[in-house]
């Protein structure tokens, strides 16, 4: 698992996980859509999945532009947060996976905003794990 730090904004940043195996990759909070698709095509992988924290527009603001660039993508949110675009809602302790060897967990952190979604990401045996928070640290 590789994961790229990608600036939005003027002070947010939107995160590309990388699967190596089967170059899929997820993003988390994908507000500039362009930025996004340009990364995922310098690191040669194939958008799957967008991760978003909570429904604030410096967070889930590009989703619906994800939906349009990359068709069938999955967007996961939290179930309490009518999140835009949200394809999978996703609650506390829900599982699932991105190519073979990435597995996410959903945490409800319920502090930024009531539904808050705090994403814990595992790779291979050996790689260090990641929690991706959006603003609730």
């Amino acid at each position: 698992m590789k994961i790229f730090h990608i600036p939005c904004l003027e002070d947010n940043y939107a995160y590309l996980i990388i699967e190596e195996t089967t170059k899929e990759a997820a993003v988390v909070d994908p507000v500039e859509p362009e930025k996004i698709i340009e990364a995922a095509k310098q690191h040669g992988v194939n958008l799957t999945t967008v991760l978003t924290t909570h429904h604030h527009w410096d967070h889930a603001g590009g989703n619906e532009k994800m939906k349009e660039m990359v068709p069938g993508i999955k967007v996961y949110g939290g179930s309490l947060d009518n999140v835009k675009g949200c394809t999978h809602q996703v609650e506390n302790g829900d599982k699932f996976s991105i190519g073979a060897h990435v597995n996410v967990l959903s945490l409800h952190t319920p502090c930024h905003t009531k539904g808050h979604i705090s994403y814990y990401v595992t790779g291979k045996e050996g790689e260090d794990p990641a929690v991706f928070t959006g603003d609730t640290l």
